[in-house]
Order: C-alpha cells, then sequence, then structure tokens
C-alpha cells in the first residue's frame, strides 16, 4: 500500500511541478505565482518518491476482538466536544483538551507525552495564530497576557 500512495504522490508532484512552472516561479528573491506551488509539489515528488523506492514496515493486522472503531468513535465525540466548548473555554483550554483526548485515547500515548505535546501544541499555536497572525480566536475562561 506505501508503494501505491508514494506512486500517486510521485505523479502528483510531477504534474504539480509542471503546473508551478508554467504560474511563473520567479527567483528566490522575487517570487511569482508559481513559487509556492512549485516548492511544494517538489517536497510532495521527494516524499512519494521515498515512500515508493523505500516503503516503511507493513501495518500489522488488526488483533481478533479489537475494535477499531473505539478510537474512531473517541475522535469524532471529542471533535464535536471541541466545536461545542471552543467559544466558552477559549481556543488554548479546548484545543489543549482535545488534543490529550486525541494523543491519550485515540494514540494510546502515556499521560506525560500527552499534556506535555498537547500543551506545547496549544501554546504554539495560540502564538502563531493569535500573536502572529493576528487572528481573533475565543479568548474564554482564561485570562491572556495584554496585546494577545
Amino acid at each position: 500500500m506505501d508503494r501505491v500512495a508514494g506512486a500517486a504522490a510521485l505523479l502528483g508532484g510531477i504534474l504539480l511541478v509542471y503546473t508551478g512552472w508554467k504560474l511563473d516561479p520567479g527567483t528566490p528573491r522575487l517570487p511569482g505565482p508559481g513559487f509556492f506551488p512549485l516548492l511544494i509539489a517538489l517536497s510532495m515528488g521527494g516524499l512519494g518518491a521515498r515512500l515508493f523506492f523505500r516503503p516503511g514496515p507493513s501495518e500489522a493486522p488488526p488483533r481478533p476482538g479489537v475494535s477499531r472503531w473505539t478510537p474512531f468513535i473517541v475522535a469524532l465525540l471529542s471533535l464535536i466536544g471541541y466545536v461545542a466548548t471552543l467559544t466558552g473555554l477559549g481556543y488554548l483550554l479546548a484545543t489543549f483538551a482535545f488534543l490529550v483526548i486525541q494523543f491519550r485515547w485515540v494514540e494510546g500515548q502515556r499521560w506525560v507525552t500527552s499534556l506535555a505535546t498537547a500543551a506545547l501544541a496549544a501554546g504554539i499555536s495560540l502564538m502563531l495564530f493569535r500573536v502572529l497572525l493576528k487572528v481573533p480566536l475565543p479568548v474564554g475562561i482564561l485570562p491572556l497576557p495584554k496585546g494577545w
């Protein structure tokens, strides 16, 4: 399956490189409209080539009696809960809680890993979107520093 996905990404990347080149990539100093599509296409093609020529280990078949529906249902319900609590709790707390659920109960990570990764990801994404990109995100119940 990895080889099929790699071949699809490689062929898609080649097609997108051609399209990005037709859009005039410009130069690194003065990028044109095709510059970023070209970079993305090269990345996609390169990753596809790596996957095609060196696929990862095969996944073990699911164990009998172990349901694969449980992680799916937990992920779906946590996403619905995230949307429902985003305005009330605020972006930072809702995102943190959502990620903890995803890491702990969907991916099966340890508590320490889940909490640390969720805190780091929620904090970095808050700084990226709210501070750097000035996206208005719900503040919620947790007071943020002035200027955030």
